[in-house]
């Protein structure tokens, strides 16, 4: 088996023998569900979690949530970009008005 040369793209052989397995299975029952939940509960895996510990591991994982993002830039990249943009013509503004005021006393 060869390795996926993209780590961030799913390998489509995973992705294929998932989707058989969940036919052969079938949909999760309300009492299935409650199995899993109760299991992850008495498990707590979230517990030993550590997270990722070195710089290229913790790049890695703050890329995770733009693998189903719609567009090029997540709302949260879109928010601080229009912030920015704000900021910059509140800026230019400020300066409009100091140039304004220093060219009205200057004359």
């Amino acid at each position: 088996m060869s390795a996926n040369p993209n780590p961030l793209s799913p390998n489509p052989r995973r992705i294929a023998a998932g989707k058989l397995n969940r036919l052969k299975r079938g949909p999760l029952t309300p009492k299935g569900r409650d199995q899993l939940r109760h299991a992850a509960l008495a498990h707590r895996p979230w517990a030993a979690s550590t997270g990722p510990r070195t710089p290229e591991g913790k790049a890695r994982a703050s890329q995770n949530g733009k693998l189903r993002q719609k567009g090029e830039m997540s709302v949260r990249e879109l928010r601080r970009s229009l912030l920015e943009m704000t900021s910059l013509v509140d800026d230019m503004e400020k300066a409009r008005v100091l140039v304004a005021e220093v060219l009205a006393s200057s004359s």
